[in-house]
């Protein structure tokens, strides 16, 4: 089983239009910071890094829909990727975030790894506001199903508002709470952008704390991953396995974000300690009975 911790998949989802010029800069500083800091968590025994940059569909631009680089533990190849990043065109306002969750979706993720994506962008997908030449994604894909594979695969989406861009738009800031509340992610803002990376950090520690208490889940019950059957997992005993976790003191790490009173106050953030509780209990046997397929 040891083997199997520490392990993370982390995939950005960046909005590569021209609306994004006052923000695509700081979002490749960020993304950068936030890679190097999470390398650097004792947790964190292996990190592979994807990348999905997206734009729109033809006629209104004609470059890319989506470009996706595939998850891997390269540095320097990821790192030259996202540098690559530039805001360019995109035509009208809503863009192919249909699109980019269906890229992410199709990543080659490890089963056994905390999966993260982080979408960051200005504009909602299509289809979500009055007056949009596309009543759907152009490709027909929903974004709605997507956050359904997602959660179903275990991929938490956690999504970032460009203000004030973002703010234009009736339902784009509303779609972004929804993609991230559907997979059991988070939204944040990009303006507290100093914030952003100790926040990304601790919801990835999070994730890899989630497969520490999979792991111990299995030890409780005495099964293996690999050889043992669903109905082991089905008969198991939710209030006997947080009050077993709780005798051993297994914990779960979470992340505690204080509000920021003023513009210029930076945010606070920390990683506190909590009880497993039944709800834990409950999403790591879900996630496990995914991985055994």
């Amino acid at each position: 089983m040891a083997e199997r911790l520490g392990k993370l998949d982390l995939v950005f989802l960046v909005d590569n239009t021209g609306s994004m010029g006052p923000y695509i800069n700081v979002t490749k500083k960020k993304i950068l910071e936030i890679i190097r800091t999470i390398t650097k968590e004792e947790m964190c025994q292996r990190l592979r890094v994807g990348l999905v940059s997206y734009r729109d569909h033809k006629p209104e631009e004609n470059t890319f829909v989506t470009r996706t680089f595939r998850l891997t533990d390269d540095a320097k190849a990821i790192e030259a990727s996202i540098l690559e990043m530039a805001a360019s065109g995109g035509g009208d306002g809503p863009e192919a975030v249909a699109d980019a969750l269906f890229a992410a979706n199709k990543m080659n993720w490890d089963r056994d790894a905390a999966k993260v994506a982080v979408l960051i962008g200005d504009a909602p997908p299509h289809g979500v506001e009055d007056g949009d030449q596309w009543s759907v994604c152009p490709a027909g894909i929903k974004w709605e199903d997507e956050c359904k594979k997602a959660f179903d695969a275990g991929i938490v989406f956690h999504t970032v508002g460009c203000f004030p861009e973002i703010d234009g738009y009736e339902n784009a800031v509303p779609t972004f709470k929804k993609i991230a509340k559907e997979t059991n992610g988070q939204f944040f803002a990009l303006d507290q952008a100093e914030a952003l990376v100790e926040l990304i950090t601790g919801i990835a520690v999070e994730e890899i704390d989630k497969i520490s208490i999979q792991e111990s889940i299995l030890a409780e019950l005495g099964i293996d991953i690999d050889s043992a059957s669903p109905e082991a997992l089905d008969s198991a005993d939710v209030d006997a396995l947080v009050s077993g976790l709780g005798r051993k003191g297994v914990k779960r790490r979470v992340v505690m974000a204080s509000r920021a009173e003023s513009p210029s106050e930076a945010q606070k953030v920390e990683l506190a300690e909590a009880e497993v509780s039944e709800d834990d209990v409950r999403e790591a046997l879900r996630q496990i009975r995914k991985k055994m397929g």
